[in-house]
């Protein structure tokens, strides 16, 4: 802290810089000079030192800006200027962060904006205690002989900050630093009675020839910012010029999925679900495909990353729901009765940390009439537990309308049994991986174990990825209620699947007739 400017000062340097001071509950940033003080001999004695307000340093180089209003650190345009002063003195190997905070829009949502405030300010005040922004000064940083700067730590925007340090930095240190800022920001945050936990990605580079300006060093943090986000929650990225053309790429296909919802080119495909003790089809789960104008059927693996980043998916995701419920009628209208007692529909984590427009969606729905609980939402183990509280209020909105839950990839996160414990699950579904494992002793054992855990919770299990007789025979007696899979059918257009559906009711009758006839 200051005593390490001390030192240098009592070593004979002339030391300044940037530091942030707590004064009410409000950082403030100033600048300080320290300077040795000497005798004739040349003898240190002591230190004089000189805090500067920042609107009376602007002839020493300091922005002249207020701070940010909510958290009183630093803002846009002295991260800018900051940037700008290091490029200009050909500072390279300066290393630069851009931290977003994951679904900060989930908290204010769940918990409000007084408390959203609240989260800010802690986190800005973490990110200023852990860098070296409060006095913990760097020589060096491209500036002149004996020159110091801070670091600094800047908010951009409503739950982005900005990070520079102000020593040169390697790429392992970078690596090493932005970890530590997500651990900052990982720790849990009181607010009020409000314990919240949350999770964040960093995109960073260390300046180099690439970088000209400012706009330069913006876009490539927003680019490594985007690559991290891809990676999931609490995820870091450094810039590297490969990323930025596989940006450009990614931002052409998002153009094409804009013009997909627009021109209505996705379609839907359903996957038969079967009761393994009759071969009667009970369900199915629905399937999003991008029915490309040129490109024919796009893999899912290819868009639909890209949707749940650029949040498409929220559009896209009320769109599937509607148009299930339009199947299910015409289904309904074309044979004089339901073809399953029930549809999945698969909701992303992006979807569920922003369940308004969902539950606006299914609220429609349930006023035209249709019954709510022919639909399952088919989660994944990280959407629930992503954020625990929110969870809980989102399913328990989900199950007032009728909603049931089905837990998806059952059995390949660590936290499986502990969305088991915490949320009341309808529906299980064993992953394909594990499906497809059953001809040995140890699959056949896991899945038994996944079987008797299900069975403890009271829910239903359907399992994935059944391709063989052996596979379907084997869970039938393990007892398993329903399979999915390739051996009963592969997703198919609604307009083929009602007489899909139709002929296995059929085919599954005629045992049961023949069994009555004999009695």
């Amino acid at each position: 802290g200051i005593a390490e400017l001390q030192s240098r000062a009592l070593a004979g340097d002339t030391v300044e810089g940037y530091v942030h001071i707590e004064i009410d509950g409000v950082v403030h940033q100033q600048l300080v000079s320290l300077r040795p003080r000497v005798t004739a001999d040349g003898t240190v004695i002591g230190v004089l030192a000189a805090l500067h307000e920042i609107a009376a340093a602007a002839n020493q180089q300091v922005i002249e800006e207020a701070p940010d209003q909510l958290t009183g650190i630093a803002g846009r345009a002295t991260f800018l200027a900051r940037v700008g002063s290091m490029l200009e003195a050909s500072a390279t190997g300066t290393a630069m962060f851009l931290l977003d905070i994951d679904n900060f829009k989930g908290v204010n949502d769940l918990y409000g904006a007084r408390v959203g405030d609240a989260v800010l300010k802690t986190v800005a005040t973490r990110l200023i205690t852990s860098t070296r922004s409060r006095a913990l000064l760097a020589a060096g940083s491209g500036g002149a002989p004996g020159q110091v700067h801070a670091d600094l730590v800047t908010r951009l925007g409503a739950d982005e900050f900005g990070v520079v340090l102000g020593r040169p930095a390697s790429p392992a240190d970078a690596e090493i630093f932005a970890r530590r800022l997500l651990q900052v920001v990982r720790a849990p945050i009181l607010a009020g009675d409000q314990r919240i936990r949350l999770t964040a990605s960093v995109g960073y580079l260390i300046t180099g020839p690439a970088q000209r300006g400012e706009d330069d060093v913006l876009r490539d943090l927003d680019v490594a910012l985007q690559e991290a986000k891809l990676r999931g929650p609490n995820s870091s990225k450094i810039w590297e010029p490969a990323l930025t053309s596989a940006m450009g790429r990614r931002l052409r296909m998002l153009d094409q999925l804009h013009r997909a919802v627009d021109e209505g080119e996705f379609v839907l495909h359903y996957q038969p679900i079967l009761n393994l003790k009759d071969g009667r089809v009970v369900g199915a789960e629905a399937l999003l495909r991008w029915n490309h104008p040129s490109d024919g059927l796009v893999p899912p693996a290819v868009f639909l990353p890209l949707l749940e980043e650029s949040g498409l998916i929220v559009q896209v995701g009320c769109w599937v729901i509607r148009d299930v419920v339009r199947q299910m009628q015409v289904w309904q209208m074309l044979y004089g009765r339901a073809m399953v007692d029930w549809v999945s529909v698969n909701v992303s984590p992006r979807q569920f940390n922003d369940p308004a427009p969902l539950v606006a969606a299914l609220n429609e729905i349930n006023e035209g009439g249709f019954p709510l609980d022919r639909l399952k939402m088919e989660l994944t183990e990280s959407a629930f537990m992503r954020n625990p509280e929110m969870s809980r209020g989102v399913l328990s909105e989900l199950r007032d309308l009728g909603i049931q839950i089905a837990l998806d990839d059952f059995g390949t996160g660590y936290s499986a049994l502990g969305a088991l414990r915490q949320y009341a699950v309808d529906t299980i579904k064993i992953d394909c991986d594990f499906t497809a494992r059953l001809d040995t002793i140890e699959g056949k054992e896991l899945v038994l174990a996944l079987l008797k855990i299900a069975q403890i919770y009271g829910a239903d299990v359907v399992a994935e990825g059944v391709e063989t007789a052996l596979q379907r025979d084997t869970l039938r007696e393990a007892g398993c209620g329903f399979g999915q899979g390739f051996l009963f059918a592969k997703p198919m257009d609604g307009r083929f699947f009602g007489a899909y559906a139709l002929t296995h009711l059929v085919e599954s009758a005629a045992p049961a007739q023949a069994e009555a006839g004999g009695c």
